[in-house]
């Protein structure tokens, strides 16, 4: 069979995971072995790198008489590093394609993985991965998200082996306004319109879950889509588990994903959708259903609100009446007004129970377009009428505000 790679000279040598591993525990077993190193040598002079001696023997040295060339000793150290993290597959490019399996008698990666990789399976699954005719071009996103410390927070997303697995990169600014990463490593799954994103971390102890995240990309081909929207389920730094939106954003090359996750300038168009779309479940093991969370003791209350209501608005000296009702058990507020439909409704109570909440929208023949309504709740249950008071936008885009009288309808 003929070898065809992607070893061409143009294009990097991708090895999985076990098989850089392998390559570069050789490697190192070589130089201790031709120079009688000792266990003690720092890994600065074990490469070659930083402040290390080079009147003392280091790989960087002996590849270097190897290649005739200078040779980058933290290049491969970088390497291993990227293992440590659980990286999935390495890429190694240039001249360093050969030099590290020259450096033991083999011509290239096929002779190494003949000569030196003993498991079948192991070997199989580099072959397949050089030999494989889908392209494996690199995928190169940032990704945006409203996260820890109610900040907007992006991340590098890298996309491998043809949408099948993936790194993720978080970034984060630390007190001095720095930043700081946290990498996660994962697959990449897809069914029907979605695309499946499931991520581990990699800690001292071994690999721990990390999160997941979900994109829709409809019936196209995903590298078609230059902007995903999707969720995400994880856990933050303070070990709550969060869920919140998220949008991916394609970049032309690695450079441009690093420099725009690099830039803690947020457009506007980001923020806009994703500000306060974030929910987090506090870590906490209650023992009774009252101590759910601080909102538990107003349990009853709540179970009042759900009803029909009648809701008289005073501007100007004049009266507009609304009709709706609560649905019970799902808290909905539905319109009973003719040709009035709500929209983008939430209730709450605040202040300890003793406030009711009412926030919507109003599309239709209605003076009131965006409505917020503010009523005490004893008031309203003890005589089924209360004076409140209300804040909104007019059908003419004028900011109204006044008394609402509202009545519980038999």
């Amino acid at each position: 069979m003929e070898k065809y790679s992607n070893t061409d000279s143009n294009e990097t040598l991708v090895l999985t995971k076990y098989v850089f591993t392998e390559l570069l525990n050789q490697v190192i077993d070589k130089f201790k072995e031709d120079h009688k190193v000792q266990d003690t040598y720092k890994d600065s002079q074990l490469y070659g790198f930083g402040n290390y001696n080079s009147n003392l023997p280091s790989i960087k040295s002996e590849l270097e008489l190897l290649l005739k060339g200078y040779v980058n000793g933290k290049y491969l150290y970088n390497k291993s590093r990227e293992v440590s993290t659980g990286k999935p597959v390495v890429k190694i490019s240039r001249e360093y394609k050969f030099l590290f399996f020259n450096y033991l008698d083999c011509k290239d990666v096929f002779e190494f993985l003949e000569k030196r990789i003993k498991l079948h399976d192991e070997r199989e699954k580099q072959l397949q991965l050089l030999h494989s005719s889908v392209s494996n071009e690199d995928y190169y996103y940032v990704c945006y998200y409203y996260g820890e410390d109610k900040k907007m927070t992006k991340g590098q997303i890298i996309i491998y082996n043809n949408w099948k697995t993936f790194e993720l990169i978080f970034v984060y600014q630390n007190k001095k306004g720095l930043p700081i990463y946290y990498n996660l490593f994962g697959n990449i799954k897809q069914e029907s319109s979605f695309t499946h994103f499931d991520a581990k971390f990699f800690t001292k102890r071994g690999k721990i879950e990390g999160a997941n995240f979900i994109f829709y990309v409809g019936k196209s081909n995903v590298n078609e889509r230059p902007i995903l929207i999707g969720t995400y389920s994880s856990f933050d730094k303070y070990d709550h588990s969060v869920a919140g939106n998220m949008i991916m954003v394609r970049k032309d090359s690695r450079e441009a994903m690093e420099e725009e996750a690099n830039s803690f300038y947020f457009d506007p168009v980001f923020s806009q959708e994703l500000v306060k779309e974030r929910y987090v479940a506090l870590s906490h093991v209650p023992k009774q259903l009252s101590r759910l969370s601080s909102k538990s003791p107003y349990a009853s209350i709540f179970g009042k609100i759900p009803n029909n209501y009648k809701a008289i608005f005073s501007i100007d000296n004049e009266n507009h009446e609304l009709n709706f009702f609560v649905e019970e058990f799902h808290y909905n507020i539905r319109s009973r007004t003719e040709n009035v439909v709500v929209e983008n409704d939430r209730l709450s109570l605040e202040n300890k129970g003793q406030i009711l909440e009412l926030h919507f929208s109003l599309v239709g023949i209605f003076f009131i377009q965006k409505v917020s309504l503010y009523l005490k709740v004893y008031n309203l249950f003890q005589t089924g009428e209360v004076i409140g008071r209300f804040t909104g936008v007019d059908i003419n885009n004028n900011i109204v505000s006044g008394d609402v009288q509202l009545s519980v309808l038999s």
